[in-house]
């Protein structure tokens, strides 16, 4: 146990993520608890201590516009009520009030989940021009703001850093947590009845194409194969119309459970009766920093996984041989994958030791955990 020292103030604030985000809420802000008086506000309809941290929430905007305008305003008066030893935000368009933050003497950290800068450019429903506008606007508010306090990023390799204007940074993984999945651990997932795929998480969004899992399903179908999805994850009403004139969905919709947004880690619990485990999120290479989290997750809990073809994917897959890697974009590469990964039980269970292995020895939220308290305890000394 961490040393408590219950005199220095923490708040973490965000516009975007929500109270039980699992690495703002259950890594970082549980964790620091065991040291520091902890506060959280984000998005949410709870307020009050769980865990050992104090949670502020925030009522989730309808429109894009009222979050950058409304809820940050709320966000940043409510963070600057709590006058704390450290702020530690998550979210691009708090940067300005960061800074102020800053200029009143507080210290700041910034921790960036994404590669916003390259996230900008990509974004389908920004036109073109606006797309460079906001683009260039932000890298340089990312340098301005770094001449300020340091960064926290979450990336795969060191060499990423380079892709961030940043002036000082340290890397904080997004591991999983083995004593919070290790309930749902098995280790020998070939023995598990029925074929059963397992999925965590958004369903639909600009880099999760459910649809080609739908179709990957289909075409096994057809081929006399029925796996099952087993989907734990918020189903808005935009993604239950697009559902219903998917032409393959039609034909394999009793294969599929959505068993719809369940409190983490407690989805997990689905997780038990599947074979295998898939990772939907699927960028560019352009701005893939970071592994998804639930890759991670899969692995402490004994999941063969499939991800994306990507290299930070593949470098993991390769050495440690807890998954296989694929197309994502393309149905039948992904049906085949899927049809390997059922077909040969002495695999399955070698991926499940293999992942569980990792996850202990090198891929663990302990290992970042330090790393965390490390980073404080240079921000304080500063």
């Amino acid at each position: 146990m961490t040393k408590e020292t219950p005199h220095i103030k923490v708040c973490h604030f965000a516009s975007v993520h929500t109270i039980v985000d699992t690495r703002v809420f259950y890594r970082e802000c549980v964790s620091l608890a065991k040291k520091y008086d902890v506060t959280f506000i984000g998005i949410g309809n709870f307020t009050g201590k769980r865990d050992g941290v104090n949670i502020i929430g925030i009522h989730n905007p309808e429109t894009r516009l009222k979050r950058l305008i409304q809820t940050t305003f709320r966000v940043c008066y409510l963070a600057l009520k709590q006058d704390a030893d450290i702020y530690h935000f998550h979210d691009a368009e708090l940067i300005p009030f960061a800074i102020m933050l800053r200029i009143l003497g507080k210290k700041v950290i910034y921790d960036i989940h994404e590669n916003t800068y390259e996230d900008i450019l990509n974004k389908p429903w920004i036109p073109g021009y606006i797309k460079f506008i906001a683009g260039k606007s932000y890298r340089f508010l990312e340098w301005f703001a770094s001449q300020f306090f340091p960064f926290i990023l979450v990336i795969a390799r060191t060499e990423f850093a380079k892709r961030f204007k940043v002036k000082e940074h340290f890397i904080v993984q997004n591991f999983a947590s083995a004593d919070e999945l290790k309930s749902f651990r098995v280790d020998d997932r070939s023995k598990i009845e029925g074929n059963h795929i397992f999925y965590i998480g958004t369903v639909f969004d600009y880099y999760y194409d459910f649809s080609k899992l739908i179709e990957a399903l289909y075409i096994l179908k057809q081929k006399g194969k029925i796996i099952h999805l087993e989907c734990v994850g918020y189903l808005g009403n935009l993604v239950k119309s697009g559902l219903e004139v998917d032409k393959y969905y039609q034909q394999i919709k009793n294969q599929i459970t959505f068993h719809g947004h369940i409190v983490h880690p407690m989805g997990f619990e689905i997780s038990k009766k599947c074979k295998v485990g898939i990772c939907l999120k699927n960028q560019p290479e352009k701005i893939l920093v970071s592994h998804e989290r639930k890759f991670f997750e899969y692995m402490t809990i004994g999941m063969p996984v499939i991800t994306c073809d990507s290299h930070i994917y593949k470098d993991v897959i390769d050495e440690y041989e807890v998954g296989k890697y694929t197309d994502m974009t393309n149905a039948i590469k992904l049906s085949e994958t899927i049809e390997a990964m059922f077909a040969n039980e002495a695999n399955l269970k070698e991926m499940s030791l293999n992942g569980i292995a990792a996850s202990e020895k090198t891929f663990n939220w302990n290992s970042q955990e330090r790393i965390l308290f490390e980073v404080y305890e240079e921000v304080l000394q500063n």
